[in-house]
């Protein structure tokens, strides 16, 4: 197997079952370690065996994909139609990963801040009650001082 077949392959494999953007980086890589290989010497063929198929690699591919951001199939591919300029050029981009947060981690983390926020509520309470409850105290005798005078 050729290099640019190897790379067929593989691109064949991962299309549509993870974005794009995973597909072109993980290309980039196999491409730049056939040229680190053939620079040592190495036939396209040698390094193929050396590699192992193709489609394996891309199902661990897909399976670390989907571990690592939960996406299946064609939820994103939509949103990219060609090969990142970068690729075209032969540069190397800035890439923004994002990772979403298992569901229990953010049940989690909602409870902790509604604990939070209740702790903190309950803190200004506590101190605002010794001034709060004199203030009501004062207030509503003045006011029951001056029915009963006005009232008498």
């Amino acid at each position: 197997m050729t290099k640019q077949e190897f790379i067929d392959k593989l691109k064949s494999a991962l299309s549509g079952q993870v974005p794009d953007g995973v597909i072109w980086e993980n290309v980039r890589f196999y491409e730049q370690y056939f040229d680190d290989q053939s620079a040592k010497g190495l036939s396209e063929e040698a390094i193929c065996e050396q590699i192992g198929s193709p489609k394996l690699i891309a199902k661990s591919i897909v399976e670390a994909e989907k571990h690592e951001t939960g996406f299946v199939g064609d939820d994103r591919a939509e949103f990219v139609d060609e090969e990142p300029k970068s690729f075209q050029q032969g540069r190397s981009r800035f890439t923004v990963h994002t990772r979403r947060l298992p569901g229990w981690l953010s049940v989690v983390i909602g409870i902790l801040i509604f604990l939070l926020i209740l702790r903190l509520i309950f803190t200004v309470f506590r101190v605002l009650i010794p001034v709060i409850v004199p203030v009501v105290l004062v207030v509503v005798a003045y006011r029951a001082i001056r029915k009963f005078i006005s009232g008498a």
